[in-house]
């Protein structure tokens, strides 16, 4: 009986694995068949929305009332769901149950439906906040409150559930993605191992797990962004004094640490080389904007004054050269109104450069606190990391990843329109400037000016008219540049007063500087000075002073401010040594003039030699000749003794350096030699003297110049 008992019972199991695999597959058809069923009515739903809700609104164009804003892709959404219909239906229709491959269809479509999803669910609570908002308003309540009644309507038509209200319509794509995982797990469970679809219902199923995943977690990030994009000046104050505890100020000391660390290289940094490009780029963007904005809108003002002070001149030449009686001179001065020429002109530049560079200016505080918060959950990530390994180090790298990401991902999009908008409002910047420099050009060209010779015969009347004007007697000795030179005459230079005269020193004011100022600042006389400018003083040999300045008020290092004990004043540098009491005695007795001690301020007088007004050249009529024509002042008959007297006459030093203001006159450096040709200008104004140098001629004060003696 044994052996029989055997046969028997295996023989049960083949029919209770076929029983088994029977039941699996009956509920496997009725699963494919809820799915097909649910996404029927699922698109029923969708279309009903889209043809009796979205389309009736658009048609209205109701004032303050956004359809795309609260459907978001709603239609993208029931194209997704009407491919996948389609896709189910061709995997199902005329094929056996045992052969019917759901697995491959979701994996076929989980790019598209994820992408689309995405974007729905993300915008959902937006949408939401908004429904509530209008709800609020009776005129659009009303218009949604017939789309709803139209929709009841047509819900008890077709024995559908009676709809709710607008907002069980609207979440009805995020409960549908949701459902998929669950129709999937459930349809998974009835799929034998055996089937071929069940590995592929395997990767389904997590493919949409995962759909779900980024979707939630797409959301979380934006969760985030707006917890932490809050302003701080939206808080009370109650509610800053209420996110002040211990835990606060326990993370803001980790994250001080660890900020530290990470400074003294003591822990490693995560970083994200694409968060840092953009970031930088980001930074750039900020800097260039501000610029514009300042600079755009200083350029505009400038340039409309210019405009208007160019009119005005033009309308003066107009005034001066044309007839007031003719018409057409008349017309051209109601053309030529600055008025109409800047105001439109200024207007396109705030509407399309200035209006947009600052609305973009504003948004850039969004972006720099979240830039700030992620640098934050970057050092509590770090902090986690080096000592943590549980919940908190978890929940803290995921802060840190979704903030990071949705940073990375906006600032991708923010800089890319941001670098657009600042380029078309430089080229529209460019283009206007263009624009008004041509209506410029038009306003000049309508001016009717006449003009009685042509350019090629303007020098010559010129010269002519100056030739009669050099026959007049009251200007037979003088030019157009000695009217200029008059006029530089005329700016008269201060008088330097007497240097003053400074007592001797005594052995209490040689005590008093000892006692009163550092050994480094004390200097000793190496030789008799005598003051030669203003404030200068006289020193005698081995007289002690200390140092105030190393430099006088023209910024020049060759003059210092020096203490006697009895009074202060200028001396030169080069007259000074450092103070040495033990060698006092010894310096004075070996003091001799040496290479070191050269300085060209020690032959430099300010005040010029008594005779050198006296000798001055012959005068001529043209002042371009006074310049190149001069020829050395030289006496017929003397020999070299007197030629080499007549040289050291007229031979003078810059005192100080002077910077030419004309061609007429002549550019000198301090201490740079010259040679005078004439003691006066053409008018006989000895203030300017005719120098050379360097094989330049032209005029120089003669205050700036000094004779070559020794101090």
């Amino acid at each position: 009986m044994a052996p029989q008992s055997g046969s028997t019972s295996s023989a049960t199991l083949p029919r209770e694995d076929e029983e088994t695999t029977k039941r699996m597959m009956a509920k496997r058809v009725k699963i494919i068949a809820e799915l097909m069923h649910t996404e029927r009515d699922y698109i029923s739903d969708l279309d009903l929305c889209i043809k009796e809700v979205i389309q009736p609104l658009r048609n209205k164009q109701i004032a303050h009332f956004d359809v795309d804003g609260l459907f978001s892709n709603i239609e993208s959404v029931h194209q997704i769901s009407a491919k996948l219909l389609s896709l189910l239906e061709e995997a199902t229709t005329d094929v056996e149950p045992p052969m019917q491959l759901i697995g491959e269809v979701f994996l076929q479509i989980k790019g598209p439906l994820e992408d689309t999803y995405k974007i729905y669910c993300y915008r959902h609570d937006d949408a939401h906040t908004m429904l509530e908002s209008y709800e609020k308003d009776e005129e659009l309540k009303q218009h949604l409150r017939h789309c709803v009644q139209s929709l009841k309507k047509m819900y008890e038509e077709e024995g559908k559930p009676n709809l709710m209200d607008m907002g069980s319509l609207m979440i009805k794509p995020v409960q549908r993605v949701m459902k998929y995982p669950l129709l999937l797990c459930e349809l998974l469970n009835s799929t034998p191992v055996s089937h071929p679809d069940h590995k592929a219902l395997q990767e389904a199923l997590s493919t949409m797990k995962n759909i779900n995943v980024n979707i939630n977690e797409l959301k979380r990030r934006k969760d985030l962004v707006l917890k932490y994009k809050r302003n701080d000046d939206d808080e009370t104050l109650k509610e800053k004094f209420s996110r002040l505890n211990i835990h606060s100020i326990s993370k803001k000391s980790k994250r001080v640490t660890s900020h530290l660390k990470i400074l003294t290289g003591g822990e490693p940094q995560v970083k994200d080389q694409t968060f840092d490009k953009e970031e930088k780029l980001f930074r750039s963007l900020e800097k260039t904007v501000k610029s514009c904005v300042k600079n755009i809108s200083l350029s505009s003002q400038h340039l409309q004054d210019s405009i208007h002070l160019a009119a005005q001149n033009i309308t003066g030449l107009q005034e001066i050269l044309q007839n007031e009686d003719d018409e057409a001179n008349k017309h051209a001065k109601k053309m030529n109104n600055p008025t109409n020429l800047c105001e439109d002109l200024m207007a396109q530049l705030d509407k399309v450069v200035l209006t947009p560079l600052s609305a973009l200016q504003a948004l850039f505080s969004g972006p720099q606190k979240l830039i700030q918060k992620r640098y934050d959950k970057l050092l509590d990530y770090n902090s986690y990391l080096q000592r943590s390994t549980g919940e908190e180090l978890d929940l803290a790298k995921k802060d840190y990843e979704a903030l990071n990401a949705q940073l990375v991902e906006e600032l991708q999009v923010f800089n890319t329109a941001a670098k657009k908008i600042v380029l078309n409002c430089l080229y529209f910047f460019i283009t206007l400037l263009r624009n008004i420099m041509s209506a410029a050009l038009q306003s000049i060209s309508a001016a009717v000016v006449p003009v009685p010779l042509s350019s090629s015969s303007i020098c010559e009347v010129q010269h002519q008219l100056m030739e009669e004007v050099h026959k007049l007697n009251f200007v037979k000795e003088n030019s157009s540049a000695t009217f200029i030179e008059r006029k530089l005459s005329l700016e008269k230079k201060k008088p330097v007063p007497s240097p003053l005269e400074s007592p001797r020193q005594t052995e209490d004011h040689r005590s008093k500087l000892l006692s009163t100022y550092s050994a480094e600042l004390l200097y000793q006389a190496k030789r008799k000075c005598n003051a030669t400018q203003e404030f200068d003083i006289d020193l005698h040999e081995g007289e002690v002073v200390a140092v105030v300045e190393q430099k006088d008020p023209f910024q020049s290092t060759s003059r210092w401010l020096v203490d006697t004990g009895i009074l202060k004043g200028y001396v030169y540098s080069s007259f000074l040594k450092p103070f040495n009491p033990a060698k006092a005695q010894k310096d004075v007795a070996e003091n001799n003039f040496c290479g070191d001690d050269f300085d060209i301020s020690l032959f430099v007088s300010s005040r010029p030699s008594s005779d050198s007004s006296s000798s001055s050249g012959h005068k001529k009529s043209d002042s371009d000749s006074s310049l190149h024509s001069c020829e050395n002042p030289t006496t017929n008959g003397t020999g070299a003794g007197g030629s080499q007297d007549m040289d050291d006459q007229h031979t003078f030093y810059a005192v100080h350096a002077f910077q030419a203001r004309s061609d007429q006159e002549l550019s000198l450096q301090e201490y740079q030699k010259v040679r005078i040709l004439r003691f006066s200008d053409l008018s006989g104004n000895k203030e300017w003297w005719l120098a050379e140098a360097k094989g330049q001629k032209g005029y120089v004060p003669s205050n700036y110049l000094g004779k070559m003696t020794y101090a």
